[in-house]
């Protein structure tokens, strides 16, 4: 119990006041602060998706340009080349996108929890598909920078069929592992009568 001197006067007005701040810092601290940066990370994840998504969309509409130029060009094939994943057969064309996505992902600072090489298949009768998927757990930050390093892969790699799964959220889920897995995929020329 407090004395009555106390709630009386200067003193009592100090009182109430100091009281009146207390109850306001608490509120900040146990409220506000965590859904105010619940809000700013959430803010912040969803532009990273959203360019993320630009991006995909960009690489989708793309692709049939690409292979118009790609079937209205007929000259030495060096270019094309360049743009295609390297590799005689199927088998080998995957062996390098596997060794390559490896690097890129260790580079990024994630590691590959699984690699799965998916059948080929045959695109306009002049180019193989070659898949993979792939899984990994890595932050936010770790997984937006290996989708930067498939992007600037000097072989064109294609991002798709991406599922994110994250745990609870809490006040900073960009620093938590977010289990990731996605389809990365590339073309190799097909020899004309070569078997995959």
């Amino acid at each position: 119990m407090i004395p009555v001197a106390w709630r009386a006067g200067r003193r009592g007005q100090a009182l109430a006041v100091g009281c009146g701040v207390l109850a306001l810092v608490l509120i900040w601290l146990g409220a506000v602060a965590p859904l105010w940066s619940f809000y700013a990370d959430g803010q912040a994840e969803l532009e990273q998706r959203q360019a993320l998504l630009a991006r995909m969309q960009g690489l989708a509409a793309s692709l049939p340009a690409i292979r118009g130029a790609a079937a209205s060009r007929r000259g030495d094939g060096a270019e094309e080349a360049g743009a295609m994943l390297p590799g005689a057969t199927d088998a080998l064309a995957a062996a390098a996108l596997q060794e390559s996505v490896q690097r890129m992902a260790s580079d990024a600072g994630a590691s590959l929890t699984a690699v799965e090489t998916l059948p080929s298949a045959t695109e306009a009768e002049r180019w193989h598909k070659v898949s993979l998927r792939i899984s990994l757990n890595a932050p936010w930050p770790v997984l937006i920078g290996l989708m930067h390093a498939v992007e600037r892969a000097p072989a064109r790699i294609f991002i798709g069929d991406v599922h994110f799964h994250s745990p609870a959220v809490v006040a900073h889920p960009a620093s938590l592992p977010i289990q990731a897995s996605m389809v990365l995929y590339g073309f190799r020329a097909a020899e004309p009568g070569s078997r995959t």
